[in-house]
């Protein structure tokens, strides 16, 4: 976004950056219309620029501002700005609800685990929102910790819906790219088929395992590895402090066979209810329904037990798909948003052409939520040691504790020796307190000399009421009566009334 826009369809002010990630940057913004703080989405030119995802993406922002629910981030508006010349940009955002909180990633970050109780209410707020949105035929596709906001009263917001479907019909090709977030890509995703309600729960129910565990359900060296676990791997079983019901609850959402899964948000609300409640809740034993949009077409799916041939077979093939769609490019979200799912039209390809395929280069996967609020120099050495190129951005605010990453950008699978940019917090300056010495009070000037009267008395004081003193010394008082008698040198002062004239001395 070009730094001088500020201010977006003439109401929007943008106050602050929040993040920065693959499709654009995320702001806290102002409502000057309404005077309350929003959220602002501002794309990526890439995006903006591809009439093709104009129009999915106007779409999807119709669909996700139908979705109202108190576990959904409220969208509240959507706009464009028109490129002014030739060396601007055609802007897009969305306006969304801001939550006071954190995400899901940073409170993770923080405490690592979360209790079995702690879990069940993430979760069982996380399927009802879900659930809301599946009711609606929305499928939200890229459900990860970076996506759920917890706020300062506990309430938990699902956000970005509706991004990932769109953003896959761009045909990007920067080099290192991804199609989504692996760590919580369904097996039919990964295996080229549609995503459904059920690959949303799939996703859920890895987010309670990593809750429960401190880690990721499955990691490796690159996003290829990671996909091909999701297929293929089993997670290690949950720590022995973990309740058998919410065992057996959390594997029941992360069964491969979508058929055999939850098959909606709702169905895994009540199965955590029924948990909750100290109820065996019913295990889904019939296939899950395919989402009812225009363009929803039945896909196979992978099924849960394959001959062990077979999936010796599919293995390569899946690496071949990804090597491909690493190459097409792919999704990646801001502040947090890189997922998505495959990208349309790809395909797996035909068993009987296919061979295996390994990537040339050893991809270093990125994912932002793993440095978001860790001091910058950790995070720097830690992408160095990667093979990564930093370099650091100092961000002044004050929302974020001083030294903290904010944003990495860019993020997913990079290759070796790629520059990354390392935004972080710096602290405003002090409020700068100026001193002012008061002058001195100047001197009081002198008092004046006293008078002295050098006139020699002569006279001697008789003792009368008349008085022998000076002629004037008494007088000038008008109407004040004279009380002087003349002293032993003669400074008589008269006690005769006076009328105006002095009395005489």
């Amino acid at each position: 976004m070009h730094p001088d826009v500020r201010l977006l369809g003439g109401r929007y002010e943008l106050t602050a950056l929040i993040a920065t990630g693959g499709m654009g940057q995320v702001w806290q913004g102002r409502d000057t219309l309404l005077g309350r703080d929003v959220a602002v989405k501002v794309l990526r030119s890439e995006y903006t620029g591809d009439p093709t995802f104009l129009t999915r993406f106007r779409g999807e922002a119709q669909l996700a501002a139908g979705l109202v629910h108190p576990n959904i981030a409220t969208l509240f508006d959507y706009g464009e700005v028109p490129a002014a010349g030739p060396m601007d940009e055609h802007l897009a955002y969305l306006v969304m609800e801001l939550v006071r909180g954190e995400s899901l990633s940073g409170l993770l970050y923080r405490e690592h685990r979360l209790s079995p109780e702690r879990t069940l209410d993430v979760l069982r707020q996380t399927a009802a929102g879900l659930a809301a949105a599946h009711a609606a035929g929305v499928v939200h596709r890229d459900v990860k910790p970076g996506n759920l906001l917890i706020g300062t009263d506990g309430e938990v917001k699902i956000t970005d819906f509706g991004v990932a479907v769109s953003g896959s019909s761009v045909p990007l090709t920067q080099t290192g790219q991804v199609i989504c977030t692996p760590h919580y890509l369904s097996p039919e995703q990964a295996g080229g088929a549609r995503a459904t309600p059920a690959s949303d729960v799939y996703a859920l129910g890895l987010i309670g395992w990593q809750c429960l565990t401190g880690r990721r359900a499955f990691d490796g060296e690159s996003a290829l590895q990671v996909a091909l676990m999701q297929l293929n791997a089993t997670p290690d079983p949950l720590p022995d402090d973990v309740p058998e019901p919410v065992r057996e609850l959390i594997g029941a959402a992360m069964v491969k066979d979508p058929q055999r899964r939850f098959p909606d948000g709702a169905a895994f609300r009540d199965a955590i209810d029924d948990v909750r409640a100290g109820r065996p809740f019913r295990r889904p034993e019939v296939a899950t329904a395919q989402l009812a949009t225009p363009d929803a077409v039945t896909e196979p799916v992978v099924p849960v037990a394959m001959p062990r041939h077979r999936r010796r077979l599919l293995v390569p093939l899946l690496a071949l798909l990804a090597v491909a769609a690493v190459i097409a490019g792919g999704l990646q979200l801001m502040g947090g948003w890189d997922g998505g799912e495959t990208a349309a039209g790809t395909t797996a390809p035909s068993t009987s052409s296919a061979a295996p395929a390994t990537p040339s280069v050893q991809l270093v996967d990125l994912v932002s939520a793993d440095y978001l609020g860790r001091p910058y120099a950790d995070v720097q050495a830690e992408l160095t040691a990667r093979g990564l190129v930093v370099t650091l951005r100092p961000l002044q605010t004050g929302d974020v504790p001083d030294g903290q990453v904010i944003a990495v950008d860019p993020v997913g699978a990079l290759t070796p020796g790629s520059p990354v940019t390392l935004t972080y917090a710096v602290a405003p300056p002090p409020a700068q307190v100026v001193v002012v010495t008061p002058e001195p009070a100047p001197a009081p000037a002198p008092a004046p000399a006293p008078v002295v009267d050098t006139t020699v008395q002569t006279s001697v004081d008789t003792g009368s009421s008349s008085g022998t003193g000076p002629a004037g010394n008494g007088a000038g008082n008008g109407n004040d009566k004279g009380n002087g008698k003349a002293d032993e040198k003669g400074n008589g002062k008269s006690n005769g009334k006076s009328n105006g004239k002095g009395a005489k001395g």
